[in-house]
């Protein structure tokens, strides 16, 4: 099987919820992928390989995966793959404990997402990282990012002006 074909059949095994067996067609896909030289699709399949990797509890793979893929996507200029490879490297990194890594790499994929204008994604990643913040006792900051989260969302002024009560309150400007 070419490296195509193991990359779509991970990715139903994926969406089937069989783990294990899109590990294994996700690992090749990236070996043939490799072989052939695309340094763009084997950039793709090891972000994905990285989220199975996490999935399964193989954090340090996902990791190194994660980060291997963003230094390619980095390489070719991708920012959405950027984007991507750093919102999930922020997400092993996050529940490996290097959470001030991870929030440098949450704020560095919601601002690509925001560069390439996918909303969507931006927002989440801002909420993620609000999230985190939250959970680490910064309850104004995590404020602020929600906002920003709203804000990529186009969310209603109302809720914005009221998440911004507590920082005007204090004397800081959003």
């Amino acid at each position: 099987m070419q490296a195509e074909g193991y990359y779509n059949e991970a990715k139903k095994l994926y969406e089937e919820g069989r783990l294990q067996d899109a590990l294994l067609a996700f690992e090749q896909a990236y070996a043939g992928y490799t072989q052939q030289n695309d340094a763009a699709r084997a950039a793709q399949v090891a972000n994905d390989l990285g989220v199975v990797y996490y999935l399964v509890g193989r954090r340090d793979d996902a990791r190194k995966m994660l980060q291997d893929a963003l230094t390619t996507f980095e390489q070719l200029g991708d920012a959405m793959g950027q984007a991507k490879a750093l919102g999930n490297l922020a997400r092993v990194l996050e529940r490996s404990g290097a959470r001030d890594e991870a929030e440098k790499n949450y704020q560095r994929a919601a601002e690509l997402f925001h560069q390439v204008g996918d909303k969507g994604l931006e927002a989440d990643t801002w909420r993620a990282l609000s999230q985190m913040q939250l959970q680490r006792g910064r309850w104004l900051e995590a404020l602020a990012t929600y906002d920003r989260a709203l804000a990529a969302r186009g969310g209603s002024s109302a809720l914005r002006a009221f998440l911004q009560l507590p920082a005007r309150l204090l004397g800081i400007r959003s």
